[in-house]
């Protein structure tokens, strides 16, 4: 049998360049695993997270924000804040949480989920949440009057 010499050439050229073939082949499928694991967008915030002060409780979240309607709740443990200083938690003055209160006005911007919830003194109090990484998170009270500041107060996500 005689193979001519561009036909030994094509397969010389095609075994060479198999193995990139290859590669690319195994990095797109490996890929296309890692996108499916993470989660999407508009699940990025989905879970129970927490916020604590010298090992207590004073914040517990529940979030589900992958349907149209995004829903949630909030419960609140007795803390103060440092309004009128740098804004820090100062204390916990009650550790037992309210019963869930729901949010209001739930809204996703990239890393950022905004919402609002009416507190047990009847003040409607808004808050921003920001990623920090797919765990932890800045929940930071916004709206607050002129003079006053609060820092952000880290969370962290329990479960999904």
């Amino acid at each position: 049998m005689h193979i001519s010499t561009s036909t030994r050439r094509n397969a010389r050229t095609l075994s060479r360049l198999a193995p990139h073939f290859f590669l690319i082949a195994a990095t797109a499928v490996a890929s296309a695993r890692s996108f499916q694991a993470a989660p999407t967008s508009p699940q990025r915030f989905d879970g129970t997270w927490e916020a604590a002060h010298g090992g207590k409780v004073i914040i517990v979240l529940r979030l589900h924000t992958g349907g149209e309607h995004p829903s949630g709740t909030i419960q609140l443990a007795g803390f103060q804040l440092d309004f009128e200083g740098d804004g820090s938690v100062m204390a916990v003055t009650d550790d037992r949480l309210d019963t869930p209160i729901n949010l209001k006005n739930i809204k996703q911007d990239a890393k950022v989920l905004s919402f609002d919830f009416v507190d047990r003194d009847g003040d409607n109090d808004k808050f921003q949440m920001e990623l920090t990484n797919t765990n932890s998170a800045k929940l930071q009270w916004v709206g607050l009057p002129s003079g006053f500041k609060a820092l952000p107060i880290p969370v962290s996500r329990q479960r999904r």
